[in-house]
């Protein structure tokens, strides 16, 4: 009787080969620095300087780690949305804003990132005067504290890579449920891993819409008509 092999388990399995991390980590690099070098844009970590990345002394903001495109790739994949041209994507704790970009090139005509760093936005705001390949899309980037952004009436696709701590995300979470009670839309929330997601289970009007290893993702529970 044969058996469906469990990816997890054949995952662990390369992982234990000798010398497969180190490999996977020059994958890494290699993806990063043809990204960047197609687009024409700098939203690499390797090398930039400690003040750029995070403060070592701030507990509520975390690190910048730009998201990797095959995982932005796959996530766009499991994102149950037809009409994305439709829909607002918002990213906090944007960085550069690679996100951004990965959002443009899969259907959003509308993207937003909330960056607290200044040295963070500004090379944001370079890379969207100098992206390549990237056309028709509204591109911009807010230096602000998350927890003051007021959420837009309009449809949208909110978007959490660690960025800061559950206090903060809390906070935030708790700004768009106000805004949801304001103005009933569709509203999906993307937490890639290790984003805790305590809060948004905590939430009555987020329900989970898709579960992977590497991302959940939720929607605004109120419009009926929404369905996954």
């Amino acid at each position: 009787m044969s058996t469906i092999p469990n990816p997890l388990a054949w995952r662990d399995f390369v992982k234990a080969i000798p010398g497969a991390r180190r490999a996977a980590r020059l994958n890494d690099s290699w993806e990063e620095w043809w990204f960047d070098a197609w687009y024409g844009v700098n939203t690499s970590t390797d090398i930039e300087k400690q003040e750029i990345l995070g403060w070592p002394e701030d507990k509520l903001n975390f690190h910048y780690i730009p998201t990797r495109p095959r995982h932005a790739r796959r996530l766009f994949r499991h994102l149950p949305l037809t009409a994305r041209e439709e829909y607002t994507f918002i990213d906090f704790g944007s960085g550069k804003g690679r996100m951004l970009f990965l959002a443009a090139l899969h259907g959003f005509r509308h993207v937003c990132g909330i960056e607290l760093r200044q040295a963070l936005h500004e090379r944001a705001l370079e890379n969207f005067c100098r992206c390549r390949h990237v056309d028709g899309c509204i591109m911009e980037s807010f230096r602000m504290d998350a927890t003051d952004f007021q959420f837009p009436n309009q449809k949208l696709v909110v978007f959490f890579f660690n960025p800061f701590g559950s206090e903060v995300l809390q906070r935030v979470l708790a700004n768009l449920g106000r805004s949801l009670e304001h103005r009933c839309r569709d509203v999906l929330v993307i937490f890639q891993n290790p984003t805790p997601t305590s809060a948004a289970d905590q939430n009555p009007q987020l329900r989970l819409c898709v579960s992977q290893r590497e991302f959940q993702i939720y929607r605004s529970a109120a419009p009926a008509r929404h369905g996954c």
